[in-house]
């Protein structure tokens, strides 16, 4: 029997340690850490086996006493890779992190909320990102029956743990983006007139502010608290008796959930935030008191009313002379992230294009784009590709027969259907994100869709456009003569005086799509240019395997395009004309 036994566990283990630590179909391609830190960063699961780990056991019970496994989890401590990141608060009038919140969001767009001192100022064990785990299993044949397929189930690595809370809501699977937050960066510190309020308000995002002057007759709860604050070390034990927090925030309707923070602010400023979590999923929550000055016969200046956190490694929250509870909820809308992926090789997109791309539930992409990004768009669905739902030309290949205002209608329909498609999932509660070439506010090959959705609706994150990645291919100074414009063949045309203009005072003129309207281009700039001009014709900028120059003047551009661009590269290049190419 006991032979059985063994060799069932043994297979159990070698299929379990397959799921666990294979990075199966669930697990993410990684997270970034970004927001509020010296440096962004991005981490895979395989970066952070490279870490000195910690093992953690979790009983995994959600706040609907659903129970999904024992485990024993190996990870990397949260507050060391935010340490790694630097958190960074820009120039203020408060300049602790006590009002520093980390946000922490999975590949389905569930988030969990810290404060930074339930991070700091507790064991850096508590809360970790896991890359392994193994099952802890019942050692009776009937418990082993019961819950092996549960032991068994694929994890989504990384996945975060927080091994102090009861309920695991927290602790999530398939982890994509960590934020760091500073609430309310703009408050400013008051002039201390050395009168501390008589009594504070919990205001903010609640059913029913209050005003609280007296906590006589509200129930108490006593603590001992060990006195540790981070300049005078420590201060020795100290009896409190007060009211608990969550207590306060429970009457006043405080929004319940774990997208929460509270910010609880000193009458000169000083502030410190505390989470959902440890108010109402970490049993000391309920140890976490507002006292009466009067209540413990010290009020003075330190103010009467007071919060301590006596689970807290340092006393550094426990703020004095409350004037303000603000209850903040930090779930966001669901936004339209346009964002530039570069334009061209997959090297040239920017760690906050990752960072925001991590940060939605959908992608809308071309098909280029899905198979170069596929590593970091994940499991995310894509929603179409604009490129095959609005084709820059099919209205005129397609529809020959229509007339401009017919294929314009036409074009309008199908910038309407697509608008539609992301709608729906911004009404899902979706955020999704537009990939695009270059810079999206130049020239835009989704300029339709993007205004379809307003300003508080979308949001753009830069990225390397081709005039970047077309400058530094030529490699020199292109404003010597003080200015670079910007232009396109069709704008020329309709506003030749800006030709003129540029030409007479020596500025560089930079010209997008201009490889396909060359015949018509290269007479129209004769007219104003001499024909000894320099141009140059960046093509393919940024594609490391097929970039190249082409070195002419303008009098000798038809010639050197016909001769030098043998592969015909009609989309994919830029145009320079001006003094300063020589």
């Amino acid at each position: 029997m006991r032979k059985n036994i063994l060799v069932w566990l043994c297979c159990f283990f070698l299929l379990f340690g397959l799921q666990a630590k294979g990075w199966g179909a669930g697990t993410s391609a990684g997270f970034s850490i970004s927001g509020a830190v010296r440096q962004s960063i991005r981490l895979t699961p395989e970066d952070l086996n490279r870490f000195q780990s910690i093992h953690v056991r979790l009983n995994e019970v959600d706040s609907g006493k659903n129970y999904s496994g024992a485990f024993n989890y190996q990870g990397v401590p949260l507050r060391s890779l935010l340490e790694l990141a630097g958190i960074h608060k820009e120039e203020s009038a408060f300049p602790k992190s006590l009002d520093v919140v980390v946000i922490v969001r999975n590949i389905v767009g569930k988030q969990a909320v810290f404060s930074w001192g339930e991070i700091f100022y507790r064991n850096s064990g508590d809360i970790i990102v896991a890359f392994a785990a193994e099952p802890v299993m019942p050692e009776l044949p009937q418990g082993r029956e019961k819950w092996g397929n549960l032991l068994a189930r694929p994890i989504g690595f990384p996945k975060l743990i927080v091994a102090n809370d009861l309920y695991a809501d927290r602790s999530l699977e398939t982890i994509a983006s960590i934020e760091v937050l500073v609430l309310n960066p703009s408050m400013k510190n008051r002039n201390d007139d050395g009168q501390s309020p008589t009594s504070f308000t919990v205001n903010g995002a609640v059913k029913t502010p209050l005003t609280i002057s007296d906590l006589t007759n509200w129930p108490h709860t006593n603590a001992v608290i060990k006195v540790t604050g981070s300049l005078k070390g420590y201060h020795g034990l100290q009896q409190v008796s007060g009211v608990p927090l969550a207590k306060m925030l429970e009457i006043a309707g405080a929004a319940m959930e774990i997208n929460t923070v509270y910010l609880v602010t000193h009458s000169d400023g000083y502030r410190a935030a505390l989470s959902f979590g440890e108010l109402f999923l970490d049993p000391a929550g309920e140890r976490i008191l507002i006292a009466d000055g009067n209540d413990n016969q010290k009020a003075g200046k330190e103010g009467r009313f007071t919060l301590h956190i006596p689970h807290d490694l340092s006393s550094d929250r426990n703020v004095k002379g409350i004037e303000n509870i603000e209850v903040i909820n930090l779930k966001k809308s669901p936004k339209v992230y346009i964002i530039s992926v570069g334009c061209a090789d997959s090297s040239l997109i920017t760690l906050e294009a990752l960072n925001y791309l991590n940060k939605t539930d959908a992608v809308v992409a071309s098909e280029d784009i899905a198979e170069r990004y596929a590593f970091y768009i994940g499991h995310r669905p894509v929603l179409f590709d604009p490129f095959k739902l609005i084709p820059k030309s099919a209205e005129e290949s397609e529809h020959k027969e229509l007339s401009h205002p017919g294929r314009e209608k036409l074009k309008a329909q199908r910038v309407e259907k697509a608008a539609g498609i992301i709608r729906e999932a911004l009404n899902q509660g979706k955020s999704v994100a537009l990939l695009e070439y270059g810079d999206p506010t130049i020239y835009g090959g989704f300029r339709g869709i993007n205004a379809a959705f307003a300003d508080h609706e979308k949001q753009y994150i830069p990225g390397v456009s081709a005039f970047n990645a077309a400058n530094a291919l030529i490699g020199r100074e292109m404003a010597c003569k003080g200015s670079i414009v910007l232009s396109s063949p069709r704008a020329l045309k309709e506003n030749p005086t800006l030709i003129k203009s540029v030409a007479g005072n020596g500025d560089t003129l930079a010209i997008f799509m201009g490889l396909r309207e060359i015949e018509n281009l290269i007479p129209l700039l004769k007219k104003y240019y001499p024909g000894a001009t320099p141009v140059t014709f960046a093509i393919r900028a940024g594609y490391s395997n097929s970039k190249r120059l082409i070195k002419t003047t303008l009098e000798k551009a038809m010639e050197a395009v016909d001769k030098e661009n043998e592969e015909k590269e009609s989309w994919l290049g830029m145009i320079y004309a001006g003094s300063c190419l020589e």
